[in-house]
């Protein structure tokens, strides 16, 4: 049995007492016990580094009153999350380390991370925090980030918005946005934005109606090829996921933006077609977790975090 298959079901979710954590602990809870997971409260407290005189740079301990604070405030989380679910089986861990480090530590031993986009030190006029953005580019399982406008999990809207374009990438958000939609008993919304290309038009001898019957068949292909990818992608757990397919003319991120925004999640590949290999995070991505005001699933193929 691998490391991740001894692993699976755990929820980890970052929690430093900030408001955008706690927007990110109530959707873990959710989450978590949608699943029937278990849930582990991470909370790392970044100690400074110091060199020894004879070895290699340690992390200094923590004071007392430091280690009083972690206990006091993992402990009101605890109360929080077992106020919401009584039963939901949750666990804390305290790292010295610094906040993404752990996060993507744990991420090993989970089959989903938590975060939000913004914590004690995120700049008010940033949607995404360095952590947030770190979490989600090298984390070892799919992460999500919690914008701090997000919506109560009770407050459902019964959608899952999916970016597809026949990547490999897409195709394991995909898979990952059918399974959220079955668990929320949500439509899935899968989206394959197209642009038309940049060639001039002469104006006395192309029709508008011409154009637009050439956009309308454009949008009809798309949305076939969606939905044939969808029904390739679907298991016996969910099959019975209602989808619906929309091939919007525009840009990719902007498109995930406007069908999301009202959605209860945006999933997308951690790279699209056009991403680089060595790029973490593709274009797309970047984006559309910079300004969604809904929480954004980043999901990785096998070893593309390193």
């Amino acid at each position: 049995m691998s490391h991740r298959e001894a692993a699976a079901g755990t929820v980890v979710v970052g929690v430093d007492g900030s408001e955008g954590s706690l927007h990110a602990l109530d959707w873990a809870v959710d989450a978590a016990a949608g699943r029937g997971a278990r849930l582990r409260l991470v909370y790392a407290m970044s100690l400074p580094l110091v060199t020894t005189p004879l070895g290699g740079p340690i992390r200094t301990a923590p004071s007392q009153e430091v280690s009083d604070a972690a206990a006091a405030l993992l402990a009101e989380a605890l109360q929080r999350v077992h106020a919401a679910a009584p039963s939901l089986d949750a666990d804390t861990e305290v790292s010295r380390i610094e906040p993404h480090h752990a996060l993507i530590r744990a991420s090993e031993a989970a089959d989903l991370v938590v975060v939000g986009s913004r914590g004690l030190s995120g700049v008010r006029s940033l949607f995404l925090g360095s952590v947030a953005q770190r979490v989600a580019a090298h984390a070892s399982c799919p992460v999500v980030v919690v914008p701090p406008t997000s919506q109560e999990p009770a407050a459902r809207r019964g959608r899952v918005v999916v970016g597809v374009d026949g990547s490999v990438h897409a195709a394991a958000a995909l898979r990952f946005a059918l399974v959220e939609a079955e668990r929320l008993r949500a439509e899935l919304v899968a989206v394959s934005a197209w642009q038309a290309p940049e060639a001039p038009v002469d104006p006395f001898t192309v029709l508008h109606a011409d154009v637009d019957i050439d956009r309308e068949q454009q949008v009809a292909r798309v949305r076939d090829w969606l939905l044939r990818t969808v029904d390739d992608a679907r298991t016996p757990l969910t099959e019975r996921v209602p989808v619906r397919a929309e091939a919007p003319e525009g840009h990719p991120a902007a498109a995930l933006l406007a069908e999301g925004a009202d959605a209860d999640l945006v999933v997308v590949g951690s790279r699209g077609r056009g991403g680089f290999a060595g790029l973490l995070l593709g274009s797309v991505s970047r984006s559309v977790l910079h300004h969604a005001v809904v929480p954004v699933a980043v999901v990785h193929v096998a070893d593309d975090t390193r």
